[in-house]
This record gives structure tokens, sequence and C-alpha cells, in this order.
């Protein structure tokens, strides 16, 4: 499935790259690189949605696996990057 880039994303010029399985690297004018990524949960087959600043390092937000759909979970992420690194 296609990465579906929420409205605003485009309009500040940012640009997603695939960087693995399920991850995404961010980048955009102004702003920091940061990695999303989605995780299906075995348990119940929900997703969770995790932003990460660096390749290789912490997760600084993880949801829940509350999300019933990929773009749900995708759109999880995108707001994870709007809350830490958008502001």
């Amino acid at each position: 499935m296609p990465l579906n880039l929420p409205y605003w994303f485009p309009q500040r010029q940012g640009k997603a790259e695939e960087a693995g399985p399920d991850t995404y690297r961010l980048t955009a004018p102004n702003l920091p690189e940061a990695f999303i990524s989605i995780h299906q949960q075995a348990e119940n087959g929900r997703w969770s949605a995790a932003l990460r600043l660096s390749a290789q390092g912490p997760e600084v937000e993880r949801t829940e696996p509350v999300f019933a759909t990929v773009y749900d979970a995708w759109e999880g992420a995108f707001e994870l990057y709007r809350k830490h690194v958008v502001v």
C-alpha cells in the first residue's frame, strides 16, 4: 500500500523516503530528520505507530496498538511527527 501523505506535509515541502520495512525517513526544510514506522501486533492484529529522531535511535513515542487499518496507523505516525517535530 502506497503511503498517503497528510495534506499539510507537502505544504511544508516535506519529503518521505522508504527507509526499511514499514519505515519512512521524513525530511523538510528547517526541521530535523525523523523516522516514522508502523507495526502490526500479533495478539489483536491492530497496528501501532512509532517515531524516532534517528535511524537507529530510541523511539521518542509509540502508540498503543489501536489502529484497525494500515492507513490509520500511518495517520497516527504522522501525528506523532507533527506533535514532536513540527510543533
